[in-house]
């Protein structure tokens, strides 16, 4: 019986166990690609601004894998760990205070240029990334006023002229549905 290849989808659930319970027991091979891709994010994790073509050209150098596996390890890789290029905010702000402190220290070397270039470099990071606007406010919950819902049996409410008598009539048919139903309608 020929065996079942596994799919993408089967593999990362495969890592993400392995990642959540560090005792799985994996195959040498399936270990040994979780081991290069944690090596592989590790290194993007240094380098965030790493493209995916540099990621794939890093990975066949350092591991000698082919172009199609390199691809597949990158979709796995962002899949099973997260994209770095797409980091929050949080990311962009250590980038731009790494900046900041470059140019305060030129600044105090006297490189008044170099100082004015880093700074302004950072003011366009947090000018882009919009790291100077609020995160969002917290939404007033306690502010929120429930819409008043009354219920009326009066039909004039929504545009229908009221019946005389409705009440009797309803009973009226609905006694003579009954009987058609049950059977005892009387012969006229």
């Amino acid at each position: 019986m020929a065996q079942k290849k596994d799919t993408s989808r089967d593999i990362l659930d495969l890592f993400q166990t392995a990642l959540e319970k560090p005792n799985t027991r994996l195959s040498p091979a399936d270990q040994q690609r979780l081991d290069r891709l944690k090596n592989v994010y590790t290194h993007w994790l240094d380098h965030p601004l790493m493209t995916d073509t540099m990621i794939r050209d890093y990975m066949m150098a350092t591991f000698g894998i082919g172009r199609a596996m390199a691809y597949n390890d990158i979709a796995l890789l962002k899949a099973a760990f997260g994209n770095v290029s797409r980091a929050d905010k949080e990311f962009q702000r250590v980038r731009a205070n790494r900046l900041l402190e470059m140019a305060a220290a030129a600044a105090m070397a006297g490189d008044e240029r170099k100082a004015k270039s880093l700074t302004k470099i950072a003011e366009a990071i947090v000018k882009a990334n919009q790291l100077d606007e609020p995160e969002g406010e917290d939404f007033p919950w306690d502010e929120i006023v429930p819409k008043d819902e009354s219920f009326s049996v009066d039909p004039e409410v929504i545009g229908i002229k009221k019946v005389p008598d409705i009440e009797n009539k309803a009973r009226l048919l609905l006694k003579k549905w009954t009987q058609e139903i049950d059977g005892d309608v009387d012969e006229q």
